[in-house]
């Protein structure tokens, strides 16, 4: 009896003790987003100090937590010097933007297109005029976007991703980046993927269009798992476009919607939708994935899709079965595609720009505003 006693004695100091470390573990605010990012462009060289300026002065009183910068071509690439534009970013002029978000206590975050956007209209771009075995669609030069049944067939050249060198290169550059930027997350674009399994490449052609995407955004997982470093891509060639009506371009008509199921579920996915709010941010949370909403230059859409984000975070403190899914609703990711000093200059209202510099800045600060708003709901 008294042996039972023990282990009695022992099962409830044992139950109290894990009870008492389940009480010290934070409480999930579902109001508190991880990730309130922005993505501009890659400075110019002569506006990395205004660049710098506006990271450290104006991104924290905003709220970003997370900038992502899209580089591609525009760093002096040790491994690959043939691979970097004429006016590129120097290593030291990296670390100066480096400097400015550790200063400002901001997550730096590269980016770079490794798969489709290799052209842009006409022009060939970079990775493939140097290496133009790469190209999954050689015959189609010069690159022209053509209209077939009211749909576009093409958009921009696509590396082939079976080409047996291909990773040669892009692994080398893709360590680097992560390197100078002393990063944990690269961001690999692979967005608007219109060629794809072409039927005259040797080999690609008459493949299963999501197996030969998801086999090839794994080999950029695994390479950067390797490293500790985070995944980030766009979501638009996982959804599908024929089902979701969001047609080729937020979403894919050309079959490599798929591979979802077929992805590492450690990939944080960034889901653009720059015209309304579907529900996509939840679907791609139910399939797994740590999810941000990705809006663009319409505020009310900006806002609904913070309002989605929210919605389901806040639904999973009802219990702790839901709080996993909820969890994976990341926060909001606010893109800009054009030149970074221009949206600078739209958010100080100084110099010239355009409307679309406004609409955009106007975007960012009413989204912010409202997750700023969000964070102290109780």
């Amino acid at each position: 009896m008294q042996r039972i006693i023990k282990h009695l004695l022992a099962a409830c100091i044992f139950a109290a003790a894990s009870f008492s470390s389940r009480a010290q573990v934070p409480k999930f605010k579902w109001n508190e987003l991880p990730v309130n990012g922005l993505m501009m462009s890659v400075p110019a060289k002569q506006d990395v100090g205004v660049f710098c300026e506006f990271i450290r002065n104006a991104l924290p009183k905003e709220g970003v937590n997370t900038l992502a910068i899209r580089i591609e071509t525009m760093y002096q690439y040790k491994s690959h010097p043939e691979l970097a534009e004429k006016n590129a970013l120097s290593e030291s002029e990296m670390k100066q933007i480096v400097k400015a978000c550790k200063d400002a206590k901001i997550r730096l975050i590269p980016m770079m297109n490794l798969l489709a956007h290799q052209s842009e209209g006409s022009d060939i771009g970079l990775l493939l005029k140097a290496y133009p075995q790469f190209d999954e669609s050689p015959d189609l030069n010069p690159p022209k976007p053509w209209v077939s049944g009211g749909m576009y067939d093409f958009y921009s050249k696509s590396l082939c991703p079976r080409h047996p060198d291909l990773l040669k290169v892009l692994f080398p550059m893709m360590d680097e980046l992560v390197e100078v930027c002393e990063a944990d997350a690269l961001h690999v674009g692979l967005d608007e993927v219109w060629i794809i399994g072409y039927d005259k490449c040797p080999r690609c052609g008459g493949g299963d269009k999501s197996a030969i995407f998801a086999e090839y955004v794994n080999k950029l997982n695994t390479h950067l798992q390797s490293k500790g470093v985070e995944m980030w891509m766009w979501s638009d060639r996982l959804i599908d476009g024929k089902t979701t009506n969001l047609l080729a371009w937020q979403a894919s008509m050309n079959d490599t919607h798929r591979a979802i199921d077929h992805i590492s579920k450690d990939i944080v996915i960034c889901d653009w939708k720059y015209e309304s709010a579907p529900p996509t941010p939840g679907y791609l949370a139910l399939k797994g994935f740590n999810v941000l909403a990705s809006p663009c230059s319409k505020t009310d859409v900006a806002i609904d899709q913070l309002n989605q984000v929210l919605a389901i975070r806040k639904d999973g403190t009802r219990a702790e079965w839901a709080q996993p899914l909820a969890e994976r609703m990341q926060g909001v990711f606010e893109t800009m595609w054009f030149n970074s000093k221009e949206f600078i200059d739209a958010y100080y209202g100084r110099g010239e720009y355009r409307q679309l510099a406004k609409d955009n800045v106007e975007t960012f600060k009413a989204l912010f505003k409202a997750v700023r708003e969000a964070a102290k709901k109780k």
